[in-house]
């Protein structure tokens, strides 16, 4: 999907993030640089340093790999924007960013956090998992 993404149009990381966030994607810079260095050691996208930022683009091999393999991005770029679905879309974006919310919360913890600290965390969001887990199966 990122290499579908630079090849429509050369792209930096944070607008590559930002993209993937409004389909609903939840990937930060820990998720979309490793990629991003992956498809440039394979040969299929290449960067560029312009000023603070790394633009990528599709190189031809690149391209190539696009034509062969570019049916399997599903729905993924199609457009979401109908009218039908507005409401659902605001719910689901709501719901996004109260998980990335929640995600900024559990990064705060670190090396110098208690012990006891992170396993009530990791208690709280197992119990959290499970009752979500309990309120998809209810409907």
């Amino acid at each position: 999907m990122l290499l579908k993404l630079v090849a429509d149009e050369p792209r930096h990381g944070y607008d590559l993030i930002r993209e993937f966030r409004h389909k609903g994607w939840a990937g930060g810079a820990g998720s979309i640089y490793p990629l991003l260095a992956a498809l440039e050691e394979e040969g299929l996208i290449a960067g560029r340093d312009e000023g603070e930022r790394r633009t990528y683009e599709a190189t031809d091999e690149g391209r190539r790999h696009l034509k062969e393999h570019g049916n399997h991005f599903g729905a993924f770029f199609e457009d979401d924007g109908g009218a039908d679905t507005v409401a659902e879309n605001d719910a689901g974006s709501d719901l996004r960013d109260a998980a990335g919310r929640l995600m900024q919360a559990v990064t705060q913890l670190g090396p110098s956090s208690k012990a006891e600290t992170i396993e009530r965390v990791r208690d709280l969001l197992d119990r959290t998992r499970r009752e979500i887990y309990t309120l998809l199966a209810q409907e």
